[in-house]
């Protein structure tokens, strides 16, 4: 499964393993944006490799705020 913009994600190294991300912007097949509204608000997104993420078929189309961020999120980890 490719990870391409608005794709939720899950991080599989590092301090956040475990933790649910939206992937705000791809800067190269190999890195991407990530945010999850809170710790990593969309304003200050964290760089991240994506051998370190693994794929889920939830993707959004806009996230605006880091409130709606959050709650597509919350949303996502109640369905899992």
């Amino acid at each position: 499964m490719e990870i391409t913009k608005g794709s939720v994600v899950i991080a599989k190294a590092g301090r956040d393993k475990g933790k649910a991300f939206a992937v705000i912007e791809a800067l190269s097949d190999r890195e991407v944006l990530i945010a999850d509204g809170k710790r990593r608000p969309i304003e200050r997104p964290k760089r991240k490799n994506v051998i370190h993420l693994q794929a889920t078929r939830t993707a959004v189309d806009c996230i605006t705020t880091n409130r709606q961020l959050r709650n597509i999120l919350k949303e996502f980890l109640q369905e899992a």
